[in-house]
C-alpha cells in the first residue's frame, strides 16, 4: 500500500543521501592529505611505461591489491601522460614520458620528486637499447640526489634474460660503484602480471619520503 511505499522511498533517500555524504566526505579527505610529490617514468618505446602505470592504477585503487593480470592492450605513449594517485596516505602524481620524447626527457627533470626508468628485459637488443638511455639518465647532472629506479620489466616473458645477463647488459655493477652514496636502486616486475608491484610501490613511498626530508 501507499504507507509500504513511501517507507520504501524514505529508505531509498536516506541511503543515497548517506552515499552522498560518504562520498562528499572522501572527496575532502583526499583534497586536506599534501601532495607528497611526482615519480617521473621514463623508458624506451615497447617497455611497457603505460601497462605499468595501469596495473599502479589499480593497486592505489584498492586497499587489498594482489598480482594479476590486465589487458595488454595498450596504445603506445607519444607525449605525456600524468596520474594523480592516492596510496596509503600518500597522494602522489605520476608522470610518464614516451620513449618517442626521449630527446626532451630532460624538460622533465626538474621538480621530479623520483625517476623510475623501465627497461624491457625480454630480449638482449631491448636490454642493450635501455642500457644507453640508462647510463644518460645517470649522468644527468639535474637528477643529482634524486631517489632513481631501475625497473626491469617483463620477468614474466618466456624469453626473459636472466640476472646475470641483465647485470652484464646493463652494467649494473659498474653503476652501483658508480652511483655508490646515490639513492639508486633496482627491482624487477611485471607490469602484466602485477609481479612485484607490492615492492614497487614501497620504493615509491621511501622515494617520496626521502626527497620531503
Amino acid at each position: 500500500g501507499p504507507g509500504r511505499l513511501n517507507a520504501i522511498l524514505l529508505s531509498l533517500f536516506a541511503f543515497l543521501s548517506w552515499s552522498l555524504f560518504v562520498g562528499v566526505m572522501l572527496r575532502a579527505r583526499r583534497r586536506t592529505r599534501p601532495h607528497c610529490g611526482e615519480v617521473l617514468v621514463l623508458g624506451c618505446e615497447g617497455s611497457g611505461k603505460t601497462l605499468l602505470c595501469r596495473q599502479l592504477e589499480r593497486w592505489c585503487s584498492s586497499a587489498a591489491a594482489t598480482a594479476q593480470a590486465i589487458d595488454s592492450k595498450t596504445v603506445p605513449s607519444v607525449g605525456v601522460e600524468l596520474l594523480e594517485l592516492l596510496h596509503g596516505n600518500r597522494r602522489f602524481s605520476v608522470r610518464e614520458v614516451g620513449g618517442v620524447m626521449q630527446p626532451v626527457w630532460y624538460r622533465y627533470f626538474e621538480g621530479c620528486s623520483a625517476v623510475v626508468f623501465v627497461a624491457d628485459s625480454s630480449s638482449a637488443a631491448a636490454a642493450s637499447s635501455a642500457s644507453i638511455e640508462w647510463y644518460n639518465l645517470l649522468a644527468a647532472r639535474a637528477l643529482r640526489g634524486t631517489p632513481t629506479l631501475l625497473l626491469l620489466n617483463k620477468r614474466d616473458h618466456p624469453t626473459a634474460l636472466p640476472q646475470p645477463t641483465l647485470q652484464l647488459l646493463l652494467r649494473t655493477p659498474e653503476c652501483e660503484l658508480h652511483m655508490r652514496g646515490l639513492p639508486v636502486a633496482m627491482l624487477s616486475i611485471s607490469a602484466l602480471t602485477g609481479e612485484g608491484m607490492g615492492s614497487f610501490l614501497e620504493w615509491i613511498g621511501g622515494a617520496l619520503s626521502r626527497a620531503s626530508a
